[in-house]
């Protein structure tokens, strides 16, 4: 419930600004509750994925249809974009006997919190980035680039560190 709810405050964000394209920001928005729903209700985790992907896809289409200006609550929205996911996934993942522990669900609750966190973070960053300097170069891009391939190093290492072990002969 707490995904779905997530999802809808993300999905309504884009969805009632006054943007070119609205029409496929309210699409895109409608699109992945529908496929987060229906992931969730059938247990099934890709309809899951297409749906956050397509949360993101509707703040894409939000970024773009606002013209030049920057919104200040994309690290806000970065993070609901997590927790999105994140709550999702629990939701349809395999339950261990484990996970009923208090102190991994506490762990779990913290990490958590720490990547909405640092999504936020990270989102902030790049907005002061942008916001700072309107002109180019490619000094600034190459800032970017780095930027770019340093949180997808570090998603990847977050991914690696804290994912389930999976028993491929099961």
């Amino acid at each position: 419930m707490a995904a779905v709810a997530a999802a809808g405050g993300l999905a309504a964000y884009p969805a009632v600004q006054d943007i070119r394209l609205h029409w496929a920001a309210v699409g895109l928005g409608a699109l992945a509750l529908a496929l987060l729903v229906g992931g969730l209700a059938a247990g099934q985790a890709q309809p899951v994925g297409w749906g956050v992907a397509a949360l993101g896809a509707e703040y894409a289409v939000h970024f773009s249809g606002n013209g030049r200006a920057l919104d200040e609550l994309t690290p806000m929205y970065a993070a609901g974009l997590i927790l999105t996911g994140e709550l999702a996934y629990w939701s349809v993942e395999r339950r261990v006997a484990a996970w009923g522990e208090p102190s991994v669900l506490v762990r779990r609750l913290i990490f958590l919190a720490a990547s909405c966190a640092g999504a936020a973070a990270v989102a902030a960053f790049v907005i002061v980035l942008a916001s700072a300097s309107r002109g180019g170069g490619v000094a600034l891009q190459a800032v970017g680039v780095g930027a770019a391939v340093g949180t997808l190093a570090l998603v990847a290492a977050l991914v690696r560190r804290f994912a389930p072990e999976v028993d491929s002969q099961a």
